[in-house]
């Protein structure tokens, strides 16, 4: 299965490779061909491509439809590769491709595999879907699966459509389908997708933020002879940016050692709990608890989005600086708003508050271009209509059903304390802080190739400052009155993680650099004096060298020793040590405890090929009530109740159908439950130790009359389970 599902994503990733050739060729500023991002885009596009026909009442999300539709991908990349009048210059085109970005290629593809394995052989011991929120995960991916048209019903609210941004597992469900793999087992290959996806595209990205960097660097050795970067330091600032975004921790490991002198007793969760009352998460804790969550699905996404802002950028400023008039709406940086625009309508329906995160990260962009050159105010302008009305028309089809879960803005009357900022963010805020003032002391050495990364990396600290302020000062209000800012510093505090680490590497990069040609930290090297008067050569050099090591690479080593704590810890603790291997089945852990529950859940995943409203026991959130519902994509009256008062905005639907749902296994044969039966459209009614704890009055022989007895088996050899079809 692992073989089966990297050579289907390698198979997306060729679908890509022409568009990414051509797009390297008349892009200057792509440095490695941007292999990371094809077979992400693929997905991307074709999954778009899905949503949009399923919405118009065209059952094409289904095994048929996605490849009949990637049949067509094939069909026109070999037309163009072999039967049109320019085949002859594609395939040149992509013999240069492979010639100039072998090494860069082959790096990202290793990338790739060595994260994807990598949580694969992690997630074998433990691989279970249980715990947190994969209930709702899982089962908003099944319903998908089951859903050929669009909007799909809501497995915990029969009746409605899914009121959640849910785009994310909708491309999840397109990805299983290709596959060909149950749901069980690919949970987990989903989520060692989206980690290799994130670490090679941030490879990528920062790759080509380093290589448009010169800082002063004398060409020698590390140098491409024909792009004139160094190489070698672009690679190692981006694998190290890969590891500090998605391996990495926050300073809490860091100052937890500093405050004990051990690990002893070391809790991974409360570095993203250390604020009272907020969550603070970031990538590599998402990874370790594997909820397939909208913030993980996202996370391949928003790499994607900055580094078409990058592209975007680079060309702006291009254009601009040639000192002509602009065809506003057709020059290649307005082509490239639209493709961001692709991104932010794609992030409005997988993690709505990304749209907020990446509209400051470009209004705070604009701002330091207009304050540079006011010609970029009528580019600026067209780009943003560009962007706004292309991400409108994307996310058209889910905003027609989506109601908003926030209910609006308000001013955050807690704020934390500064010493817990300094715990959470000092360890890559204070290094980044440094880079960032002398990228500005040094701003008029700043050479035309560098504008580009200069001005993307300063209003990317400066929109991280922005966010983090923000969460300080409001929030957006929710039903968690009790812990009113924890939604907002998550969410956008998670992308602040995520750039401030690419900031570091950055960092990280520049100091070396800068050691190495002596050049701004003359501090450490000794005064003139020393210099002039010193006649021993040897010992000047051992003294450099030593106060090299003491100053710059000592430091650097072990901050980045003390991030990478974290992951060690926390995969070890989640993971028991990883001393039970289980394989990869996620769904093992129901067969064991819920034998009749996974007999269930399999009956209906292979009898109804559609989704079909089912009953069972309510539950609360994160408590393995409404499994059923959950793994077979099938929706109940209603399931985690409190997850739907979130969603829904207000707690009298569910408190309306909780009472229902009593009535019907309470009194099946009253009239009212007669009606509610048929209200719902309820097909398949379910009777297990669950619904016997939740309404211990259950009337069950009433309710087997009801319909015809389908399956039946027994957890507990005590009370048997039931599962039957009701008559219409």
């Amino acid at each position: 299965m692992i073989f089966k599902a990297y050579l289907s994503l390698l198979f997306l990733q060729f679908l890509s490779l022409a568009l990414f050739a051509w797009l390297s060729k008349i892009f200057p500023q792509i440095k490695d061909g941007l292999w990371a991002f094809g077979r992400y885009i693929t997905w991307l596009v074709l999954s778009l491509i899905i949503f949009f026909l399923a919405y118009l009442k065209l059952p094409v999300n289904n095994g048929l439809g996605i490849y009949f539709l990637l049949f067509i991908f094939l069909l026109v990349n070999l037309y163009f590769l072999f039967f049109s009048k320019k085949s002859k210059k594609i395939l040149k085109l992509l013999k240069n491709y492979w010639r100039q970005f072998r090494r860069q290629i082959i790096i990202e593809e290793l990338i790739f595999l060595i994260f994807f394995i990598f949580l694969l052989f992690v997630r074998s011991f433990q691989p279970e879907i249980l715990g947190l929120e994969k209930y709702m995960d899982a089962g908003f991916i099944q319903a998908y699966l089951k859903s050929a048209t669009l909007p799909a019903s809501d497995i915990w609210l029969a009746g409605e459509s899914i009121n959640y941004y849910s785009f994310g597992h909708f491309m999840g469900s397109i990805l299983v389908q290709i596959w060909q793999i149950d749901l069980a087992w690919a949970y987990n290959f989903l989520l060692a997708t989206i980690m290799a996806l994130l670490a090679s595209s941030v490879f990528s990205l920062t790759f080509n933020i380093r290589a448009n960097f010169t800082w002063g660097e004398k060409h020698g050795k590390d140098f491409s002879s024909k792009e004139k970067y160094n190489f070698s330091a672009a690679v190692w600032t981006a694998i190290l940016a890969s590891l500090l975004v998605t391996l990495f921790g926050n300073g809490h490991s860091l100052w937890y050692f500093l405050s004990n002198g051990n690990f002893a007793g070391y809790w991974y969760p409360n570095a993203t709990r250390f604020i009272e009352r907020t969550i603070h998460e970031y990538p590599v804790y998402s990874f370790v608890v594997s909820d397939l969550h909208a913030h993980v699905f996202s996370m391949p996404m928003v790499i994607a989005m900055l580094m078409s802002i990058f592209l975007w950028l680079s060309e702006l400023i291009e254009e601009v600086k040639r000192q002509k008039v602009l065809r506003l709406l057709a020059e290649r940086f307005f082509l490239l708003s639209l493709v961001m625009g692709i991104f932010i309508g794609s992030l409005a329906m997988t993690n709505t508050w990304d749209v907020l995160v990446y509209a400051s990260l470009l209004l705070i962009l604009g701002i330091f271009l207009l304050i540079w050159r006011k010609e970029f105010f009528l580019p600026l302008l067209s780009s943003a209509i560009g962007l706004s009305v292309t991400a409108a028309i994307i996310s058209a089809p889910w905003f027609l059903t989506f109601q908003s879960i926030a209910e609006g803005i308000q001013l955050a009357n807690e704020h934390s304390p500064f010493w817990q900022l300094l715990v959470l963010w000092g360890a890559h805020f204070i290094p980044v802080l440094i880079f960032i003032v002398l990228l500005l002391i040094n701003k008029k050495q700043r050479v035309k190739k560098e504008e580009a990364s200069w001005f993307f990396v300063v209003a990317m600290f400066f929109a991280f400052i922005f966010l983090l302020v923000f969460t300080e000062l409001f929030y957006f209000k929710d039903i968690y009155t009790g812990h009113p800012r924890s939604n907002t510093m998550f969410k956008l505090m998670f992308q602040g993680f995520i750039w401030i680490a690419i900031l570091l590497s950055l960092a990280i990069s520049l100091f070396i650099s800068k050691t190495k040609t002596g050049n701004w930290f003359k501090w450490q090297l000794i005064n003139l004096r020393e210099v002039l008067s010193q006649k021993n050569k040897k010992l000047l050099k051992v003294k450099i060298f030593l106060r090299t090591c003491l100053f710059v690479y000592l430091p650097i080593a072990l901050l980045i020793i003390g991030l990478a704590t974290y992951p060690y810890l926390a995969f070890r603790s989640y993971y028991g040590d990883f001393k039970n291997y289980q394989g990869l089945n996620g769904m093992q852990w129901m067969l064991k405890r819920y034998p009749s529950s996974y007999a269930m859940v399999n009956y209906l995943k292979e009898k109804e090929a559609q989704q079909v409203n089912i009953l069972e026991a309510s539950g609360e959130s994160f408590t393995e009530f409404s499994l059923i519902s959950a793994f077979s994509g099938m929706p109940t009256i209603l399931g985690w109740q409190v997850h739907e008062w979130l969603w829904r905005g207000s707690w009298d639907v569910s408190a309306q159908r909780l009472g229902e749902i009593d009535e019907i296994y309470n009194n099946p044969n009253s009239i009212v439950s007669r009606k509610l039966l048929e209200q719902y459209q309820v097909k398949y009614l379910i009777i297990t130790n669950r619904e016997r704890e939740k309404h211990p009055n259950l009337d069950e022989a009433a309710l087997l009359g009801l319909g015809k007895l389908v399956w039946t088996g027994s957890e507990d050899e005590i009370n048997q389970d039931y599962l039957i079809l009701l008559e219409k």
